[in-house]
């Protein structure tokens, strides 16, 4: 990244629609994400209230990538440091929402998402359990450059950034990668720790027929450590 002309900087609340944005235009070509957006209206609410509930609580870091000069806010990305509590109740969620799954009754944490959704989530969930339940960890939550700023290493600053804080606090980091994102975190030192394959063809109507473009989608679950 060119430090003379972009600079890292805490997001704020101010920020969140043009958060949103970025994720939307940075993960429109991966085919999960359009699978699992089925209302693009719904989805811009769903994620503002999200990132509302979050920018600014103590336990999490919104950092954004801005030219010095113009303002434009060029990528972003955000981290979660759960405390003991939060890391308990987070537990106790996850088992009753797997359990729920199990009988077909999931939901997300907002309902705007398809049934892919839900199971990708249900998987999401069981892979926490495994590996946070009970320890302190950090969550790279999200990481997203705006298409026409991609290439310029904007990802690769926030992603050392969030290594240094974890070194810091001697914290593993664990992190859910896409099929497109997951190269960056294992350039930096994330290793793949479990995977869920997703055929696409399965949720897609008349997908089998092999001709609409889908097939497997391997989703990774990742860790750095300290």
């Amino acid at each position: 990244m060119d430090y003379a002309t972009f600079e890292l900087a805490p997001a704020e609340r101010k920020d969140i629609l043009r958060l949103v944005h970025i994720y939307f235009l940075a993960y429109l070509p991966d085919n999960l994400f359009r699978l699992r957006v089925s209302n693009l209206t719904e989805f811009e609410k769903g994620m503002t209230k999200i990132l509302e509930n979050q920018v600014g609580k103590p336990t999490w870091r919104h950092v954004k990538v801005v030219n010095k000069k113009t303002g434009v806010l060029a990528a972003w990305a955000s981290w979660n440091t759960p405390t003991d509590a939060q890391i308990r109740e987070r537990d106790e969620k996850a088992a009753a929402k797997i359990a729920d799954s199990e009988e077909g009754k999931g939901k997300g944490e907002l309902d705007i998402f398809p049934a892919i959704s839900n199971y990708v989530q249900a998987d999401i969930d069981r892979w926490h359990g495994q590996c946070t339940s009970g320890k302190r960890h950090m969550l790279c939550e999200a990481l997203f450059t705006e298409p026409s700023f991609q290439r310029q290493g904007m990802g690769s600053a926030l992603v050392k950034y969030g290594s240094q804080l974890a070194d810091q606090a001697n914290l593993l980091i664990f992190l859910q990668a896409s099929a497109i994102g997951y190269p960056i975190y294992a350039k930096h030192g994330s290793e793949t720790d479990q995977y869920l394959d997703v055929d696409l063809r399965e949720w897609v109507p008349g997908g089998k027929s092999n001709d609409k473009g889908y097939g497997n989608y391997r989703y990774r679950y990742m860790l750095r450590l300290p």
